[in-house]
């Protein structure tokens, strides 16, 4: 039996928690309810919605408070309420995001809102993961999105496109108020500026329960990598980028190796 009472892990789903079966695996389940039940905390860093990311945590024990919109938010599941947020201005989208409806036309623009998840694309335009997942999403118009605010926008197409709208950010004048960053190769996706999963969680070294905690972070995307930087021990999955992979402190197994399980029973009784 092991005291995990000083540590607070968190986890990126996509890629690291979750399997390519897309599911979180019986071993990295039951390593996690072990690690909270002997007092470690435990949270997740994702770029989902409060409610594209219940279908993974119906089983799962979340203690410590969760990274939504990779960083625009940090949310309590257990007493169900948002600790903190952070807006896109929106208004200074518009003319971008209608520059990108006309010139990628295979390209799905999907708007992140407390709400939920919007698209302001053609309808004829899908997201093959999205559809694959059945994450619940609704079609609007732009002009009716502006009633809501955003906590992150994100561009799905081919890289090569992807890359071309990242250029168009420039030319737009929005760097100075906006990051991006890809979550995946056909996900670009636009943050307020200095919002990141990195910055979220040095926001919540503030809060006092997590102050004296030693912080494991592990992912394996891009925008994974300010987060593992800013943790005490940062983690990569054996089948994270190579950038995520230069960043971290350790490499461990992939995402369908229980990357959690081999963390809490083995990597953190050596630190």
């Amino acid at each position: 039996m092991n005291d995990y009472s000083k540590y607070l892990i968190i986890s990126d789903l996509d890629g690291t928690l979750i399997n390519s079966q897309h599911v979180i695996s019986k071993q990295n389940l039951a390593a996690i309810n072990y690690f909270t039940e002997q007092g470690g905390r435990f949270a997740i860093a994702t770029g989902r919605t409060i409610q594209n990311t219940r279908p993974f945590i119906k089983n799962l024990e979340l203690n410590g408070p969760c990274i939504l919109y990779n960083g625009a938010a940090v949310y309590d599941f257990h007493n169900e309420r948002i600790l903190g947020a952070e807006y896109l201005e929106k208004e200074l989208l518009v003319d971008y995001i209608n520059y990108c409806l006309d010139t990628f036309d295979q390209m799905v623009i999907e708007i992140f809102t407390p709400e939920g998840m919007y698209t302001v694309s053609p309808e004829s335009n899908v997201d093959e993961y999205v559809l694959r997942e059945e994450q619940p999403f609704i079609s609007s118009e732009l002009n009716e999105m502006l009633k809501n605010n955003w906590f992150k926008l994100i561009l799905n197409d081919k890289r090569d496109k992807l890359l071309e709208a990242r250029r168009a950010l420039e030319k737009f004048g929005l760097s100075v108020s906006f990051d991006n960053v890809f979550s995946f190769e056909f996900y670009l996706e636009i943050l307020k500026k200095g919002i990141s999963k990195g910055s979220a969680l040095h926001s919540m070294r503030k809060l006092e329960h997590f102050r004296d905690k030693t912080i494991i972070a592990v992912g394996d995307y891009d925008n994974d990598i300010e987060m593992i930087k800013l943790a005490d021990v940062g983690i990569a999955v054996e089948n994270a980028s190579e950038d995520v992979k230069m960043a971290a402190d350790m490499i461990t197994v992939s995402n369908d190796c229980h990357a959690i399980y081999e963390i809490i029973h083995k990597i953190i009784p050596g630190l």
